[in-house]
């Protein structure tokens, strides 16, 4: 008896494609979420297309929803409707205890960094945004990049990429296995984003040190907050409110990003004690 008669019939009625997927979710997800991003950020930097901080148009937003889309539609595929409700559950979850002190922490070190340097030359630059226009204001701007950035990259990097690693790996190793795939997501902004384009080659290998500790970091809170999509979402943009503003630039972005550096380094010991 050959392996597809003894599959149920509903498996046996997928497609190919349909089937391979079911087979390897994360590596579905991962081609899925370069599909949706890359096909709208690469028509941008073909057209010479230039994203800037307060700016509404062009904008990077749409290809951030990449991640949160793939993730969804291979849940959908994979575990269907209980799959889709767990995954909105980890969505909303905000009962988290102690762990939003993490979000309050990272606040905290931007707002030290802005003390260092004796705060920004305009207060509304700490909120200009890559993508959303200046005129939406703070609130509102804060909204749309938790629910674009924030959401649509969490859902997808953590809530499901990080989620189905942790099944078969530890904490350090899914980690870094998702700052392998997510880094290079990032490529195309590089040509798009204003804030990106002019980085050299050290500062490029500074971003990805940066990014891969910032992976580290979210996965923990991301465990240790039994799955909370939210909770690394508001963190996840409450570091780029303290890194990656005008009104952070330089030594307030340096701060922030040398304490999440540290913090990961932190967490990769323990976790390696631990696993002892």
């Amino acid at each position: 008896m050959g392996t597809a008669d003894t599959e149920p019939p509903a498996v046996r009625r997928r497609s190919r494609l349909g089937r391979w997927v079911v087979a390897h979710p994360p590596a579905a997800y991962v081609v899925l979420a370069y599909v949706l991003s890359w096909g709208y950020w690469v028509p941008l930097a073909l057209a010479g297309q230039t994203v800037e901080a307060g700016v509404g148009r062009p904008s990077q937003l749409p290809g951030l929803l990449g991640p949160l889309v793939a993730a969804v539609v291979v849940t959908a595929l994979v575990d269907g409707r209980a799959g889709l409700a767990d995954l909105g559950r980890r969505m909303t979850r905000w009962r988290v205890g102690w762990w939003w002190l993490s979000v309050v922490a990272v606040l905290a070190v931007g707002a030290v960094g802005l003390v260092v340097v004796g705060g920004p030359p305009d207060a509304a630059d700490l909120t200009l945004y890559s993508g959303i226009d200046a005129a939406a204001g703070p609130l509102l701007t804060v909204v749309l990049a938790l629910v674009v950035n924030g959401l649509g990259e969490e859902t997808g990097w953590r809530g499901f990429l990080a989620d189905r690693l942790l099944r078969r790996h530890g904490l350090t190793a899914t980690a870094l296995l998702v700052a392998a795939v997510w880094a290079p997501w990032h490529a195309p902004l590089f040509v798009v984003m204003a804030s990106f384009s002019g980085f050299t080659v050290p500062e490029v290998l500074g971003w990805v040190i940066g990014l891969t500790a910032g992976s580290v970091v979210l996965t923990w809170l991301y465990r240790g907050s039994a799955g909370s999509i939210l909770l690394v979402a508001v963190w996840h943009i409450a570091f780029n409110l303290t890194s990656g503003t005008p009104g952070t630039a330089g030594t307030v972005a340096a701060i922030s990003s040398t304490v999440v550096m540290v913090a990961a380094v932190v967490v990769v010991v323990a976790d390696r004690r631990r696993r002892r």
